[in-house]
């Protein structure tokens, strides 16, 4: 380390990765526009030789397997997702602060194990040249994932506000609904009643159903907010615009059966915000009792960076808190 001190020495490596990942976040903010304008280019070739080929069938096979791989792959469900959750910034710039935070917690995570090692280690554990690669691939892919996790969070956030609005959605449709009009028209007159926390999604379907069809407008809109109760919407929807049935009592036993089970899903949602929080407290509480202890005995430093068991204790720590803010987005799915 020279002549820095530990803190000193601390914060350049911690500078050094956020600069890296700066750099790394930079390179992607330009290279996707160039790739994603590359991939547009090369649909537009192919389709130019297919039609001056003669052969109108086979772009739509291509297209076909075009579109599933990059219509429907992690970045477009990602987009998807901030969509739903309001939040204006675009898929390149939260991938670029994903990869400043994988660094830095790449480089800080080595330089904290260094500081640690030359403020509280003991004896010959002060010369022991320590690696730990796998811990600072935790700590990077921990930090990483913050920003996605907190974008599920929001996703998921939302989703159960609109689950327990769909009392009030239903009944307003209800209001609105008459046996002789169409199912858009219907959309439009219900849209400016909608409860706050429906109608971004509400607006959305009345636009889709100006340019999809009636059954997909409807599955997607199920599909957004996620819960039982829209997709038993959905069907009653459909049912009653493409047989022109009067679907007015199947409306009604639907709110009666989700009157039913709000107050369970309420206790539900309770025990989802105390599992979040908790396994927020059990993140922040795992670091400081890591410090802590070494704070309090200089021989704990041993046990968690130079034994193989402690290094060990160390990864599967972050095992689990990485697998318990999956199970807190698992968790709050199909909510109601």
């Amino acid at each position: 380390m020279g002549a820095l001190s530990g803190g000193a020495f601390w914060l350049q490596s911690l500078l050094q990765g956020l600069f890296l990942g700066a750099w790394a976040g930079g390179s992607l903010l330009l290279l996707l526009p160039l790739i994603r304008a590359l991939k547009k280019g090369a649909v537009r070739y192919r389709r130019l030789q297919s039609l001056n080929a003669g052969m109108a069938s086979s772009p739509g096979r291509r297209r076909g397997l075009w579109e599933k791989l990059s219509s429907r792959g992690p970045l477009k469900h990602l987009g998807e997702e901030m969509e739903i959750a309001e939040m204006r910034m675009g898929v390149e710039p939260l991938l670029a602060l994903m990869l400043i935070l994988a660094f830095g917690g790449w480089f800080g995570s080595e330089a904290a194990v260094k500081l640690l090692q030359s403020k509280f280690a003991v004896g010959d554990d002060r010369q022991i040249a320590i690696h730990a690669w796998l811990l600072s691939s935790g700590a990077a892919l921990f930090l990483a994932s913050l920003p996605y996790f907190w974008i599920r969070f929001r996703v998921q956030q939302k989703r159960q506000r609109i689950a327990l609005r769909m009392i009030a959605v239903v009944q307003n449709l209800i209001g609105h609904y008459r046996p002789r009009l169409t199912l858009a028209e219907i959309i439009v007159k219900s849209s400016d009643s909608m409860p706050y926390e429906v109608r971004s999604e509400w607006r959305r379907l009345e636009l889709a159903l100006h340019m999809k069809g009636v059954q997909e407008a409807l599955y997607e809109f199920a599909r957004r907010v996620d819960n039982e109760w829209g997709d038993d919407l959905a069907d009653l929807l459909l049912i009653g615009s493409h047989y022109g049935t009067d679907v007015t009592e199947a409306l009604h036993h639907l709110t009666l059966r989700m009157q039913t089970a709000k107050r369970l899903e309420e206790n539900r949602l309770a025990m989802i915000t105390v599992y979040r929080l908790g396994t927020t407290f059990m993140a922040g509480f795992a670091f400081f009792v890591v410090g802590f202890n070494i704070y309090a005995d200089g021989t704990n430093y041993r046990h968690y960076f130079v034994d193989p068991a402690g290094r060990m204790l160390l990864l599967a720590s972050f095992a689990v808190m990485f697998v318990s803010m999956v199970m807190v987005v698992r968790s709050g799915r199909r909510a109601f």
